[in-house]
């Protein structure tokens, strides 16, 4: 699995080492390496109900992949869970 350095959620940006993987049906699923604080994700769920744009910074390069959404997320396990809507 590749790993990230940073998530971006719309306007919010997440400094976290991860690994990810996206789905064929576009489902990005995130494993963070550490815990993320429960008080930071739980900032993130209450302000947005669904996201439309998801960007990743890869830990290999500069590079940032984008992915448009809407996408409903959700944290199970530890695990954060980005499925698309519709």
């Amino acid at each position: 699995m590749p790993q990230l350095t940073k998530l971006l959620l719309e306007h919010t940006e997440l400094v976290l080492s991860a690994r990810y993987s996206v789905r064929i049906d576009r489902t990005i699923v995130i494993e963070p390496l550490r815990q993320l604080t429960e008080d930071t994700f739980k900032n993130v769920l209450d302000t947005k109900g669904s996201l439309h744009t998801i960007g990743i910074e890869n830990a290999d390069g500069a590079s940032i992949e984008k992915y448009d959404g809407p996408f409903q997320f959700c944290r199970m396990n530890g695990i954060l869970i980005f499925k698309p809507v519709g």
